[in-house]
């Protein structure tokens, strides 16, 4: 059987542990300054304060009775040596932090107390220069603690959210599809199954009753319409996506993270960039239909998003316009870019998604990118055009 590798330190704790040692130097200093005499039960404490440091990383039960040796150790050098000695209290800070607040409060009572207590002989010396050396260490053992206890708490609380968003996200897409699902049966599947069995009817009655079969057939055209009637009815009351609305979420989403950005509506000639005081009217519309624009806004959405996440831009620009009866999109942006073999691989993940939803469509997506060039993708739709009598 193999033997466990000795370690120093556990590998979860990186490097943190190792860096903490360096606050040993300090302490070291003022004890190889003194007489031999008084070396030898420094360094004796010196070897258990760093037996007691790197246990209380193996010793989960035993962390709070190790600290306070610690804590005697450093406050005897405080005392027996130099007051300079409390900046090792700086390497009981993240360990500290761990601990309850009740702890952590007495350990920086008791540290605070005792260190400016045997500073008193040095502030008749040195006077006020003596605040200046006590602050950081006293900082470091009386208030960090409490600051990294609570940014890990708001961490953690950060990640419940974000996992809290997220569930709460899939949990409204799933009740979603299930009234879609509901609606179709319930509207579209009973007439569909009427128009099946309306089919087979004048199938038969073709050969036999012609008159009846041609009577059937009329139902069966005024049923289909009524399918698509419901079809219709169902996608409209479908919520729909603005393109308009997701240029003020852009806009917001740009300046938050230091992206300049510039957006042009040549399909309405509308013009905003990063120093326009209005959004654009949510009523505007685009020669779409309502799952077009839709599709259109989610798909531009989704590639602002990788533009702030991934391309390191500065400046990016969207321009809306028409070309041979396609409505396109392009995004543009002056970031890192990527190249032929960046691109396949992400076609794999986000690309392969924005592709797949244009297709819904009939779209496509156009890509032009090169290293340290930047980007341009186009997100192609086709126009749909209507009929003013037909709604």
């Amino acid at each position: 059987m193999e033997k466990s590798k000795w370690r120093l330190f556990p590998e979860r704790e990186g490097i943190v542990p190792y860096i903490a040692l360096a606050n040993c130097v300090i302490p070291l200093f003022f004890m190889l300054r003194e007489p031999l005499a008084s070396v030898w039960p420094g360094l004796l404490l010196f070897v258990v304060f760093l037996v007691a440091y790197r246990e209380q990383f193996w010793r989960v039960r035993y962390v709070q009775h190790l600290l306070i040796v610690q804590l005697a150790i450093i406050l005897f050098y405080v005392v027996a040596y130099e007051p300079g000695s409390a900046y090792l209290g700086f390497i009981l800070s993240l360990p500290l932090s761990k601990q309850r607040p009740r702890f952590i409060l007495t350990v920086a009572i008791v540290f605070a107390a005792v260190t400016a207590w045997a500073s008193i002989p040095y502030f008749e010396k040195i006077g006020s220069v003596m605040l200046f050396i006590l602050v950081p260490p006293i900082f470091g053992v009386c208030i960090m603690p409490f600051i990294i206890r609570n940014a890990a708490k708001f961490k953690t609380m950060a990640e419940r959210l974000k996992a809290a968003t997220e569930q709460l996200e899939r949990m409204a897409q799933q009740e979603e599809r299930q009234r879609i699902a509901r609606e179709l049966h319930d509207t579209l599947g009973h007439t569909l199954s009427l128009i099946s069995l309306k089919g087979e009817l004048t199938e038969k009655l073709i050969p036999r009753a012609p008159e009846k079969a041609m009577a059937e057939a009329r139902e069966l055209t005024e049923t289909a319409r009524s399918a698509l009637k419901q079809m219709r009815e169902l996608v409209t009351e479908m919520r729909v996506v603005r393109l308009a609305e997701e240029y003020a979420h852009a806009r917001a989403l740009c300046a938050a993270a230091g992206i300049a950005l510039t957006i042009e509506d040549r399909v309405y000639d509308h013009k905003m960039d990063k120093t326009a005081d209005e959004a654009p009217s949510p009523t505007a519309r685009t020669p779409l239909s309502p799952l077009q624009e839709t599709i259109l806004a989610m798909s531009f959405r989704e590639v602002l998003t990788n533009v702030v996440r991934h391309s390191r831009a500065s400046d990016c620009k969207a321009e809306l316009e028409i070309q041979e009866g396609s409505v396109i999109l392009h995004v543009i942006d002056n970031g890192q870019g990527m190249d032929e073999k960046e691109i396949k691989a992400a076609s794999g993940s986000g690309i392969a998604g924005l592709r797949q939803r244009l297709m819904l469509v009939d779209g496509h997506l156009t890509i032009q990118s090169a290293p340290q060039a930047g980007m341009q993708i186009g997100l192609h739709i086709p126009r749909t055009i209507r009929s003013h009598q037909g709604g």
